[in-house]
């Protein structure tokens, strides 16, 4: 999936990334956390979108960098923002993170419509960022805020 030309003009893959290097990623005790959204049709499973959160650490440890790729014979089908929802709730509900962020060429904009969906905002744009098809293209550093949960207050 991640060598689908529609999933590499939308991020900074190169084409053509060896599976043995992905596995190699994924399998990295590092800390970080990937999903994986699986269907099943006609007892075939097929991958359908893949999403990440990787924890900054020291100073930033309340920083969170988020990725999401959809399988491009799946794109618009829900499967994405289903993939995003359990990101956000993972960071905000489990690991207690505050900011998360992440880079988005300028002209996904049906990535960026998600992102905005989800209290995202352009934080800047970094210019001739990303070399893409011979050609250099922006791309928008996206970021959300989150505050900090009020302590719970009991009735004594």
């Amino acid at each position: 999936m991640a060598n689908l030309s529609g999933v590499r003009h939308g991020t900074l893959r190169l084409p053509f990334d060896p599976q043995s290097r992905i596995e190699r990623r994924l399998a990295a005790d590092s800390g970080d956390h990937f999903l994986v959204g699986v269907i099943e049709a006609g007892g075939v499973h097929e991958i359908v979108a893949h999403a990440g959160l990787m924890p900054c650490k020291r100073r930033r440890a309340h920083v969170g960098e988020v990725l999401l790729i959809v399988h491009d014979d799946h794109v618009g089908k829900g499967y994405g923002t289903a993939m995003f929802g359990a990101l956000l709730d993972l960071a905000d509900n489990w690991l207690g993170l505050r900011r998360l962020e992440l880079d988005v060429n300028i002209d996904n904009h049906a990535a960026m419509r998600l992102y905005q969906r989800h209290g995202f905002e352009v934080e800047g744009t970094k210019r001739q960022d990303v070399l893409r098809d011979g050609m250099l293209i922006d791309s928008h550093i996206m970021g959300r805020l989150k505050a900090a949960p009020e302590p719970e207050r009991s009735g004594r």
